[in-house]
């Protein structure tokens, strides 16, 4: 079949974006996170708490009105140390409304708007890690320490 260097030239191009299409594929679906849906986010509803030195320091309510997720993002005052560790976090009045959630497998990623007026919304991921329990990662932008993941308990399946 290859035995003449003509024949295997266009084998070898064809492998190769073969190759190439499969691994453009695959970055792609890696990282699609699709707009959250009762089909696609149902497992996310509820009520999930973070605590911190058995403290309850953040509360995130998911729930859905129609096919729209919706919920809130409890303040939290934190402080991380350079290894990202919590080495202090309590609650805090008041709560962000959830403005955009979107998923992808097991992992919600959830964007909030403040509402003291800042332009700036921020962005985190929940990702489950039992039915009852989950782990949230801020997103924050490079030059900002990023804290480690915090584990978060579903106490209610209800927001």
């Amino acid at each position: 079949m290859f035995s003449s260097a003509a024949n295997r030239r266009p084998a070898i191009a064809g492998l190769c974006c073969l190759m190439f299409l499969i691994f453009l594929c695959d970055l792609a679906s890696a990282q699609q996170f699709a707009p959250a849906t009762t089909a696609n986010a149902k497992q996310f509803i509820g009520v999930w708490k973070a605590d911190f030195h058995g403290n309850p320091f953040l509360t995130v309510r998911i729930g859905f009105e129609g096919n729209k997720l919706v919920g809130t993002f409890s303040h939290a005052d934190i402080q991380v140390n350079e290894a990202g560790e919590l080495t202090k976090a309590e609650a805090s009045d008041g709560a962000s409304p959830i403005t955009d959630a979107r998923v992808n497998g097991d992992i919600l990623r959830i964007t909030i708007k403040s509402t003291d007026g800042a332009e700036e919304s921020l962005e985190s991921e929940l990702r489950l890690v039992a039915d009852n329990e989950a782990s949230l990662r801020m997103l924050v932008p490079p030059d900002v320490p990023a804290p480690k993941p915090w584990r978060l308990e579903r106490v209610t399946g209800k927001p």
